[in-house]
């Protein structure tokens, strides 16, 4: 027969992959909930992009980059 510490048993090492896995679960969470998140709190969507991208041909508008009519193009393909 064999002595004692030699059986199936976990041990006190069971303890050890218990607290292994759930930092590795929290940190999955963490990563995600950071992830898809933008500087306003929503997630990122179409709509997101298709705001930035008005608001880029805004601010070209008004630096007189593009013209009036290029605007109203991009307007309307964007939305």
């Amino acid at each position: 027969m064999m002595g004692p510490g030699w059986g199936m048993g976990w041990g006190m090492g069971g303890g050890i992959w218990m607290i292994l896995a759930l930092l590795v679960i929290i940190g999955v969470a963490v990563y995600y909930f950071t992830k898809n998140k933008n500087n306003n709190g929503f997630t990122n969507s179409q709509q997101g992009t298709k705001t930035d991208a008005l608001e880029i041909a805004r601010t070209r508008l008004a630096k007189g980059e593009i013209t009036t009519e290029e605007f109203e193009e991009i307007k309307k393909t964007l939305l």
